[in-house]
Formats: structure tokens, sequence, C-alpha cells
């Protein structure tokens, strides 16, 4: 009959509702509740379209119109500043309250009107029970109608009242989320280089997504509750005093005793969830570290190692949580069981005191007691969530006062005037002694103007300087042993992605442990002190240096990014930056080189051939459109500086600042870059190119050469004549090629050389267009985020249950909640017996001792239930983070690649945060509530039979209703939980590229799209709790009908007790229906977090970890060795691999054989499948054909960690994490001190570790921050020479590295490697010019492969080409000179 009566409405109105607007896009389209009429916007019929419309199918964004321009971010960002953090303890609260709060009337409105109709009610139904206990003579109907009639209209008006506190509260709260995450994005724009130190991303992204969360819980309602409440409480218990006398003071009393007992556990609980926090921050960052990490971790097979570390985390964590899950139990208990106590309490006062206690008196008070449990109980939860505000508020607040960086010329997000900034600052800070200025310079236009440094000091460390204490315990500083005192400065990244990273050792006398504290006086100990540099306008200036010698920090002073202590800086308005390890973003390979710009197709093209992109863009699938993954994980070395040069030269800038831009390209490409970009249309423009590639150093026309913080410039002559011999060193670029030009022209082609003409390419080929929609599908790389349509399927409730429990316990605990609940109902239909009672009935004692009876049973059931469900919640919490942790862990490359990391990151934060903290509240409010609504209305279907008529209509109605709410709903929250991942997504993004962004003055366009993203996810939180209002009105509508056909039937009763309790009954039903349904859609909202976290614990894992795994039939076919490989030969046969199943493959046909102990170098053009081979070694990508056997072995059939572990790797990007030196080197502690202390002195670093206090316990930030990147190869070549495998494979390990460092690599390698397989890539040919055999890559083909003297016999051959292009380039460029 239900289903019959649905389809029957379902047929009558959605349709209608649809026609207009069913295929409309709305998402542009103003917010509907803007222009709705008084009665559309009481009953939130502007809703109504859209519900729906997701009732016939699932919402998409489409269907959601615009928020109200008064929640929006932008409109509300500008009242979070200005912030007094001096007043008072909690200022950021206080500010809030005086901001935000005011501007609600409405909210205070209804919630004052809604404490005073709580008064209201109950003197209503004293008149009500009055009336039912007259004889029949004496009742008049039409007042009893009257009075049934009055009932109702004070209860409907007091839920519905309820309904629009909600509503404006839910405003309010979203208008102070929006503004915060606002506030920390753009404070996040501003962070110095020591307030990243203290704040990394993880810390962000808690910030974001827990913090905000708890300004959010509290102001929503709560901020007005706890003023209100105390005061309705008093006058609710005024009335019980005026009903029952003085005996309603000992129910006072008890109430009294255990509000204290709520706070104190709530403030307990509190400490706890605060302690619980601090770990999971700590395991957030772990989590991001090992997400950035990820290929790295894999080819060094470490993921153990994380694991090992988070697990710890969590433990702690979890440790701190299940304390904080006592305290809310036991509070919790006290809340419900303080209700029955003041009832008892009340009651056997008043009657041991020889009151007769009638029935109005018992139910009126009953009902006073009801309105006062939801005040009673919300207080302390008000209170809790205030106590778990406050640490909120304190890590925000500290967040909102961190440093910021020095230059507001570089923050500004716009054009600015030509400045000249000399700024002077004091240790401690004090803006007072700032007797600096900032003054516009008109003289000169920004071509004309020299970039200059004049008598300036600069520091990494501004908080030193500046007082700030924050965040010093791991900063390597100051650290000296014996007579040298060595200062480790760190530099701004965190992240391995990020922008600049330097270790700058400075050298001085051996006073250091005698110095005065006065930072101020102690120059020696700066990065740069009083230096001065120029660099000519519209000429080329070549920075170099060896490694750590501060070229870094020298780049970093000009943009800004340092902190200046005096003198002063001089730059045009606007430059350009391209960072050593490239800043790309998730968007197409053409918005990368836009950045924002306009796009202005003619410069474009230039800017594509002058970058020498043309060959890379034909290869990929939809050109310049081809869409980038996060730090550009499709794309090679190379490829990645290219476009981050492409994106400096669009700018078109005053000036271009470069640092280290040619060292992941060959020579051609170097030399192509060089001359059509940097010397051709960067030309006439102020160029500074820091770099290794000293064939470049004659062509400048001002040389700065930085040694140890000091700075020697001039131009190439001036430096030679101040003995400066760039010539000697430059002597290993000519590689022998003057011998072997008399061979050239003479010697016949190499029988293994495969001849290749290189077509002329049109630039209007790759150049793509927007509106082709099959191009722009291959453009595509991420994946969609997956999005369950429907109602949560009982299989996501069941693995829930099953993670922590099986189903027969949980059932079992859910009739212990039912059991509990029936407990309660039947003490209350003992009440009614009491006061039925005759003088031939027991005296008061025997009623109140079996009223106690009941008491004690429901506490004994209410223990049951709330240990048992949080035993399961706890535990299930404990398993899905486990599970999601390895699934993710041992996920292969491609998911990394298709998911952002913010996306992933969202399930560890934000997913797991609610089910570690909500879902135990949800579940236990839904069996609480539901199990109450049950019992009530069988048990007033008990009392008058005749109710189930019109109950069995209001059934239907309900039924229908939330069934249209709660599909809607649904979709509404999953799409609100996928709108935070663009918000997490932008925000990792920013933190990595923060200085590129600030450089290239992009802040602004950065904060407008987080500020985009925002909004979309405010206005599905908007939609989604205006739904929640619209059934919110309708249900306390049913609600109001019910209590009016409890009190009609009641007044026609021979039972006034019965009838007094169906009413009062009823009464206390109406709260709880509402809270069911919102309880049951909010408990399908967060199990919307654990579908999706076990949506990624589902993903395929990348390959069997352990051979041994490995089925016997198998396994059988594998022949190895136990200490395999032992010999290292290694053979390709006709191998291909893709890294996408649609995409042109990187490698293809690759066949070639490598011998024992042989050593092999691995040329090519950028972008050629150089490293594809080593990805296809370490398996990294599976081989889409053919097969790579080592030793004889189907690489294939042999377990992931057996293969990884086996070989070792020096790879491109250096990977340093988190941690201690030692555990960098050697994680899980296999080698002797000896021995590491032995290969670190092999590569040159034992004496700069020694002199560190802790030596190898000196802990090092996440991605190396305070290492150079040469440091760092260097800390990767000492792991691989601990590791000692067979196979050695180095990826461009040396590509940032001076020629004298390369020259100790190279030779180390050499000492140490003597009876192992090396295979080299490199784009510098000296490093590989004495290997045994040379591999030429091409086109993902193999080109060429032989000893490098036979290939240079050939002058046709690549490599010839190749070396011809580096040492011609010398030659030319000394012509002059």
């Amino acid at each position: 009959m239900i289903r019959s009566c649905c389809n029957n409405i379902k047929s009558k109105f959605s349709y209608s509702l649809l026609s207009e607007t069913e295929d409309t896009d709305l998402f542009n389209e103003p917010c509907p509740e803007d222009n709705a009429s008084v009665w559309q916007k009481l009953t939130f019929n502007w809703a109504q379209p859209m519900l729906f419309k997701g009732y016939r199918r699932a919402l998409q964004m489409t269907d959601i119109s615009d928020i109200p321009e008064e929640i929006k971010v932008e409109h509300n960002s500008p009242y979070l500043a200005n912030i007094d953090y001096n007043d008072g303890k909690y200022p950021l609260i206080k500010h809030i309250y005086k901001e935000f709060i005011p501007r609600n009337k409405k909210l205070i409105a209804y919630k004052l009107s809604g404490a005073i109709l709580s008064v209201i009610t109950p003197m209503v139904l004293k008149y009500f029970l009055r009336y039912i206990q007259l004889p029949p003579d004496q009742k008049e109907v039409s007042y009893g109608l009257f009075l049934c009639f009055l009932l109702f209209m004070v209860t409907s008006v007091l839920m519905i009242g309820n309904q629009y506190s909600y509503w404006f509260g839910m405003k309010s709260s979203l208008q102070i989320r929006g503004a915060l995450i606002s506030a920390i994005y753009e404070k996040m724009l501003r962070l110095s280089n020591s307030a990243r130190r203290e704040f990394n991303s993880g810390n962000i992204m808690n910030l974001v997504s827990v913090d905000v969360g708890a300004f959010q819980d509290f102001f929503w309602n709560n901020h007005t509750e706890i003023f209100i409440f105390p005061f309705q409480i008093l006058a609710l218990l005024i009335l019980l005093c005026i009903i029952i006398g003085f005996s309603g003071l000992v129910g006072f009393l008890v109430m009294v005793i255990s509000v204290p007992l709520t706070t104190a556990l709530s403030t307990q609980a509190s400490k706890y969830l605060r302690l619980s926090l601090g770990h999971a921050d700590t395991r957030t960052d772990l989590t991001s570290e090992l997400i950035n990490g990820i290929r790295f971790l894999k080819l060094y097979a470490w993921e153990k190692l994380f694991l090992d570390r988070i697990d710890s985390e969590r433990t702690k964590q979890l440790d701190h949580l299940y304390t904080r899950i006592i305290y809310y139990i036991v509070s919790q208990m006290i809340v419900q069981i303080s209700s029955a106590l003041v009832l008892i309490s009340t009651f056997a006062t008043y009657s041991l005191l020889g009151h007769q206690l009638t029935l109005d008196i018992a139910f009126t008070s009953m009902v006073v007691f009801v309105n006062l449990r939801r005040p009673s109980e919300m207080l302390p939860q008000a209170l809790f969530r205030l106590f778990g505000l406050l640490p909120s508020s304190k890590r925000i607040e500290e967040f909102l006062q961190s440093p910021e960086i020095q230059d507001s010329f570089l923050m500004d997000g716009g054009s600015s005037p030509i400045v000249n900034t000399s700024y002077s600052y004091n240790v401690g800070g004090s803006d007072e002694n700032n007797s600096g200025s900032t003054s516009p310079i008109y003289s000169l236009s920004p071509s004309q103007m020299d970039i200059k440094i004049t008598n300036a000091t600069f520091d990494w460390n501004e908080h030193y300087l500046k007082g700030h204490s924050k965040g010093s315990s791991n900063d390597l500083v100051n650290l000296y042993s014996g007579n040298t005192n060595l200062g480790i400065i760190e530099s701004s990244n965190i992240e391995e992605d990020s922008d600049l990273k330097e270790l700058i050792m400075v050298e001085h006398d051996g006073e250091g442990s005698n110095e005065s504290a006065d930072v101020k006086e102690n120059f020696e100990n700066y990065v740069l002190n009083n230096i001065d540099f120029i660099a000519p306008a519209g000429k080329l200036t070549i920075i170099c240096g060896r490694v750590g010698s501060g070229k870094t920090s020298l780049v970093s002073a000009l943009i800004g990014e340092i902190y200046r202590v005096s003198g002063s800086v001089q730059m045009p308005p606007t430059i350009s930056f391209t960072t050593q390890q490239s800043f790309l973003i998730s968007a197409s390979l053409r918005e990368n080189i836009l950045f924002g710009k306009p796009f202005d197709l003619e410069y474009y093209k230039k800017v594509i051939e002058a970058c020498s992109l043309t060959p890379d863009l034909l290869q990929l699938s939809a050109k310049d459109l081809t869409e980038i993954g996060e730090r550009g994980i499709n794309l090679s070395g190379g490829q990645k500086q290219r476009i981050s040069l492409a994106r400096a030269l669009y700018t078109n800038a005053d000036c271009f600042i470069m640092d280290e831009p040619l060292s992941a390209v060959d020579p051609e490409v170097g030399k192509h870059l060089f001359d059509h970009c940097i010397q051709g249309l960067m030309r006439n423009k102020t160029r500074i190119l820091v770099t290794h590639q000293l064939q470049f150093i004659p062509s400048a026309d001002h040389i700065v050469v930085v040694e140890n913080g000091k700075i020697t410039q001039g131009t190439y002559q001036e430096l030679k004549q101040k003995g400066i011999d760039f010539e000697s060193i430059m002597k290993t670029k000519k590689l022998e090629s003057e011998e072997e030009e008399n061979k050239k022209n003479s010697a016949k082609p190499s029988a293994v050389t495969q001849n290749t003409t290189t077509p002329v390419l049109n630039i209007d080929d790759i150049i793509s267009k927007d509106e082709d929609p099959n191009l722009m599908e291959k453009a595509k790389l991420l994946v969609k985020e997956d999005r369950n349509s429907g109602a949560v399927g009982f299989d996501i409730y069941k693995s829930y249950v099953n993670s922590g429990s099986s189903l027969p316990f949980f059932t079992l605990t859910c009739i212990i909640y039912i059991v509990s609940q029936v407990i309660f109902q039947v003490s209350d239909f003992w009440l009614q017996v009491w006061t039925q009672k005759t003088p031939e009935d027991p005296e008061d004692k025997f009623y109140i001792l079996v009223y106690m009876g009941f008491i004690v049973a429901f506490i004994f059931a209410l223990t049951f239930r709330y240990f048992f469900l949080a035993r399961i919640s706890f535990a299930s919490a404990r398993k899905l983070h486990d599970n999601l942790l390895y699934s993710v862990s041992f996920a292969s490359c491609q998911f990394f690649d298709t998911n952002p990391s913010g996306r992933i990151l969202n399930r560890f934060s934000k997913d797991i945060s609610d089910i570690d903290l909500t879902l135990l509240e949800c579940i236990s409010d839904v069996l609480y509530c539901g199990s109450t609504v049950v019992i009530a209305i069988g048990m007033m279907i008990f009392i008058t039979p005749a109710i189930s008529i019109p109950f069995a209509f209001l059934v239907g109605i309900y039924y229908f209703i939330q069934k249209v709410y709660r599909a809607s709903s649904r979709e509404l929250k999953r799409m609100e939980s996928i709108s935070r991942s663009p918000v997490f997504s932008l925000f990792q993004e920013t933190y990595n590229g923060l200085i590129t962004i600030r450089s290239y003055q992009q802040q602004i366009r950065f904060l407008k799209l987080v500020q985009n993203n925002i909004n979309v996810n405010l206005r599905l939180f908007f939609y989604s709790f205006s739904v929640h209002r619209w059934i919110g009105i309708r249900l306390e509508l049913i609600s109001s009908l019910v209590v009016l056909f409890a009190s009609v039937f009641t007044i026609f009763s021979n039972n006034p007790g019965l009838s007094a309790l169906a009413v009062t009954t009823s009464l206390s039903m109406t709260s709880y229906l509402n809270w069911t349904i919102r309880q049951y859609t909010e408990l399908e909202v967060k199990m919307n977090s654990v579908e999706r976290v076990l949506s990624y614990v589902s993903t395929p894992a990348e390959g069997i970890r352990f051979t041994e795994e490995k089925d016997n039939d198998e396994q059988g076919d594998i022949k190895m060795d136990r200490k395999w490989p032992t010999n290292g030969e290694i053979e390709f046969k006709d191998v291909e691999i893709k890294y996408r199943p649609t995409a042109e493959p990187s490698l293809r046909n690759f066949t070639c054989k490598i011998n024992k102990n042989e050593k092999i170098g691995i040329v090519g053009r950028t972008g050629a499948g150089k490293s594809t081979i080593s990805q296809g070694l370490f398996r990294m990508v599976e081989s889409s054909k053919g097969s790579i056997f080592i030793d004889g072995v189907d690489i294939s059939k042999i377990g992931l960690y057996n293969l990884r572990s086996s070989i070792g790797i020096i790879p491109q990007d250096p990977f340093i994490f988190s941690g201690s030196l030692r555990l960098n080197i050697d994680p899980f502690g296999e080698y002797s001190d000896i021995e590491i202390w032995d290969a670190l002195e092999k590569v040159r670093l034992k004496d700069q570790i020694q002199a560190m206090p802790l030596k190898l316990d000196s802990k090092v930030q996440e991605g190396g921050d305070g290492l150079s990147v040469g440091q760092k190869q260097l800390l990767c070549l000492s792991r691989a020479i601990l590791k000692n495998s067979k196979i050695l494979f180095c990826d461009e390990c040396t590509a940032s590295l001076d020629y004298e460092s390369d020259a100790v690599i190279k030779k180390t390698i050499r000492e140490n490697f003597k009876d192992c397989t090396i295979l080299t890539i490199a784009h510098r040919i000296d490093t590989i010019y004495d290997s045994d055999r040379i591999i030429v890559v091409d086109k993902g083909q193999l080109a060429e492969f032989d000893s490098p003297e036979n290939l240079l016999k050939n002058p046709n051959s690549r490599f010839s080409k190749l070396v011809k292009y580096q040492t011609d380039f010398y030659n030319e460029s000394t012509k002059k000179f």
C-alpha cells in the first residue's frame, strides 16, 4: 500500500516539478532562495525542484545553482582581516564572535523563541491533562479541541523554529569556514622559509580538514547554545518548581552535579583529542611524504620503512582516541542517566514529603524534563566542542602569525612600479627600527635598469634574527666540531618537488662556542655576508660555483625568498624564474606554459620552437593539450625543464633568472636552448643563468663565481686576470674529440649504427584545436574521482562491521539498544501506574523502588550498548586505515599518476578523521533515536488502537518524503566530499610551487582559483543542508500532527493515565522523529567516507611482492640463486613499454644484451625513452610486449621486492625523507657505523657530517631541506655503495653537479663498482665516455649500440653528433677570446 501511494504521489508531482528544469544547466544561475516568495522560504519549496530531480536520477553539478553572495568566500574573507592577536587568550574566536555573529541576528531570535516556547508547551499540556481528568459530564468537547489545536500550534512553532535556527546557523558556519580556509591559503602564499619548515603541507592540510571543521561545527549552533541553554534550563527548573514545589530543587541539584561532571569529562576527552590530533598531524605528514616519494620508495623497495613509521604514529593516535572514547562514553552515560535520576529524585522527594503524585503533576513534570533533556544533553556537547575548538583555534592562530616573506613587492600579485627596496632590520624584528624605504624609480625603464645587491647580508633563518623561536628544535644551525663552526642553513623547500634547496657551509673562527648570543653581531653565520652583486641590464650573467657554494642562496636573495638582514636589492617590476627542479601544475602542457597569461598564438609558436618542444609535442597523444600529471609525472626530466623554461620565456618579463635549466637536457638540445632561447628570444633582456655547464661561460657578458658565500664577478677576461682558470676545468669537455677528428672523415659507418634523418617539423602540427572532442579525450591523464550513486549498499555497512567485529556481535549490540529504550519507556508506563494508585495499593516506597530498579537496569544496558558499539567502531577504524595504507602503498605507479596527491591524502585526512571521530556518534544516535521512535509509536498504538489509521497515512507520507530526501541528500553529500579534493590538491600543488608562484606574481590568480573551489564545496554543502531543512519542516509538521491525533483521541478515552502517557510520548517523539532521519542520512554521508576508503582498499596491487608468494607451478619455472643476481647480465628482448594502455609506446622493439660487469652509457635526446629503460628494469611500468632477463631469469616472474632490492639505483631526482641521516642512508639498520662512515668518506661527505653535533643522528627535513641537490645525490651514492648490488643504474645522477664533483662521483663509482654491471644515463658526454658500450635511444627505439670508439668513427652516428654539439660549442664560444 505504501509503495502504491508513493508511486501515485510521484506520478502526480515529480514530473510536473521537473518539466521546466530537467535539462537546464543551472550551474551559473542565481540561488533560487534569492527570488523565492515568503511561503517558499518558510517551507523551503525553492529547493523542491532540485529534490525531485535528484529523486528521478543522480544529481549532477549542472543541477546545482549558485549560492547567495553573502556566503561566498570573497564576500566573507575581509571580515577575518585585522585580527588583534593581543585581544585575550583566544583572539580568533573572539574576533569571529565580533565580526560574524552580529550579521546573523535571525539565528539569535529563533534560538530565543525556541527557548521560550519550550517553557510554554508544558504549561499548555498541564491544562490539557487537567481537562482529560474531568468527569465526562464536565468535559466541553470544544474546549478540549481548542487545547488540542493549541498544543499542536505550540509544538509546530517550536519545532519549525528550531529548523530555521539550524538553517541560519548553517549559513554562519559556512561563512566562517570559507573565510578561514581562504585566510589559511592566503597566509600560505606569504610563508617565509622558517615558517615553511614549521608548517609543512601535512600540517596545513590538517588545519583545513580538522581545525576549520571544528570551527564549522561549533559556530553552527553551539556558539549561541552555550549562552542560551543555561537560561533555558533555569526557566524550565523554575517552571518545575511551580508545578511540583521545592521537590524540583532536588532534581535541579542532581542536574547541577551532572553538568560539571560531564564538563570535566568533556575537558579530558578534548585533551586526548588534542593529543591524538598531534599524532594525526605527524601521521598525515608521513603519509604525504610517502605519496610524494612513492616512486623512489618503490625503486629502493623501502615501502615498509614508511609503513612502520606511519603505523607507529597511528598506534599512538589510536591510544589517545581510545582514552577519549572512554571519557565520551562515560559523559554520554551521565547525560542519559541524569534525566532518569532527576525524575526519580524529584518524584521520590515529592511523595516522601507526603504529597499525592497526580497525573497532571507527574506528566507535566515529565514533559518539562523532556524539554530539559535537549539543553542538558546539548550543553555539555557544546562545551565539549568548545574545548575541542580551543586547541584548533591556537593552531590556526599560530599559523596565521607565522613569519612571512620580507619583500612586499614580490607578494602583491600584480604589476607594481619599479622599486628600489632598501630595508634595515634589527635582530628582534621590530618594525620601529625599520629605517628603509620603498621608493619608485622613474628615471630608468625596466630594460635599462641593472639588477643590484648593494652591501647586503642574507640569512635563511629569519626567525632567529627576529626572535621567533618556533620550530627551532629541528633546525640544523650553528653546528660545530672542534675549531670549525659549520652553519647548515636550510632553504625554503619542504617537498621534494619544491623549488629551492641549498646547503651553505660557512667556515669561520673557532670561537663559536663562546660567542655572544647576539645573533646580530655574529655576521660570520650569515649565508651571504656584505655582498655586492650586479647583473648588467640587457646582458647575460652566468653564476657558477661548486656544489653548496651558495649559488641558489644568491638567486633566492634576488627574488626575495631569503631574509635580508641589511643592505638593498634593486629588481625590475616583473621577473621570470625557473627552478632547479621544475614546478608543474596538474593541467595541460599549454596551461603550464601560459601560466595565467593570455594566449598569443604567434608568440606561443616561437616559444615552443625556441625551447625545442616541437618533437616532444608530436609524441604526445593530444600534443600541447595533453594533460600533465602532478609534478609532471608523465614527462622526462628534460621535458619538464624545457616546459619550465618555456613558461619563463612566454611571460616575457623584464628579467629572466634561470637556476640550472640545462642540466637535464642533452648537448644538442642544450645548445639549441642556449642559442634560440637564452641568446635568442630572451636577447636584450636581463638574463641570469645558474649553471654547471661551463661550456657556456665564454658566451657570458658578466660572470659571477660563488665560493663559500663569497662573490667574485666580472667579465671572462677580468676573471682570468684574477686567476680564475675556466679553461683547465673545461678541458674535459673536449672529450679527446680532437684526436678523433682526423679519423672521422675516413672512417666507415659502424655496422651497429642505425642511420636516421630528422624530418622537418611543422610548428602548426603541434598546436591542438580546443574544439576537437576526440583530442580532448586523449588529452586526459587524471581519472575522474569515483562517485557512487544511490543508497549506500548493505555491503558497505557489512564491510565496516566486519572490519571491527562480526554481524552477530553487531546484531547483539542493536538488540541491547532496543532493550535499553524499552526499559526507559516502561519506566514511563510505571509512572502512570504510580499516579493511578489507590489507597489499597502498596505505599509510594514500593513504586519508588521498582522505578529505581528500571533505572539500574537502564544503566547496565547503557554500559553494554556503548562499550560494545565502541569496540566495533574503534576496531573498524584501525583496520580500515591499515588496509587503506597498505593498498595505496603497494598500488601501481599508474594509480599515483592518475590520482592527484591531494585526492589520495584526502582519504587519509578527512575520510579517516570521519571514521575515527564521528561514526561512533552517528551509529549510536541512529540506534538510540530509531529505537525510541519505534517503541513510542508501538506504545501509542497499544494505548489507542484507533490512532493506527491516521498513523498509516502519516507513515506513507513519511516514507515517501524521506525517500525523496535521501536520494538527493546522498548525492549532494557525495559531491560535497569529492569537491573537497580539488581544494586539497590545489593546497598541495601551491605549497610545492610556492616560490614559482610568488616569483611570477601569480598569488591573486591562485587565490581566486582556490576561492572558486571553496565556493563549489560551500555550494554543495549549502544545498545539502537546504534539503535537510526541506524534510525537517515536513517531518516537524508530521510530528505535530502525531501530537494532534494523540491528543484528540485521548479526549474520548476512559483511561486518563494511559491518555496522558500517549500525549507525553507523542510530545517526546517529535524531536526524535526528525533526528532519526537526519542522523540516518548523516550516517549514510559518513559511511560515504567508508565507501571512499574501501574504493581505495580495493585498488589492485602492482604485483606479487615476494617470489615465494607465487604458485608452485609458476615458481617451478624460476631457477634462481639465493644471492641472485650473481653475474649482472641483462637482456632486453623485443621490449615495448607504454605508460598508459591508450598511449603511444615510450619504448618499442627494444632488444639488446648487456654482459657481465659491463659499463653501459645511455644517451639520447630528452624524452627519447632513456629513463623508461630503468622504469622497465625495475618494473615500475610493466612491459606490454617482450621480456627482460637478468641472469637468465625473466623479471616478470620475480617478486617486486626481490627484484628491486637486488638492483642499486642513483635516481635522477635524489630522494631524502624526514628523519635522521642514518635512517636515510641505512633505513633498516643492516650496516655497522664503520661501513656507513666508510661509504660517506668515499663520497666526500664524512667531514661535513662529522662536524654536526649529532653526526649520523642529525635530523633532515622532508625532501632534504637544508641539502643542495648535489649533496643529496652524494647521499644516494653512499646508499648504493653500501648496498653493493651486482647491477647499478645511474639516472642522470651528476646532472646537478659541477665538473669537479662529477669527477669525484665517476671515480668513486669506478673504484667501488668494478665487478658490477653499470647502466648510466647522462647528458654530459664526458660522464659516459669511458663506458664499454653506448646505447643511443631515439624515439623509444634502440638507434645505436656499440663502443664509443666505434660510434665516433662514424661521423653520421647520433653519438658523434651529440659529442660534436658539446665540443664544438666550446670551441666556437672561446674564439672571441
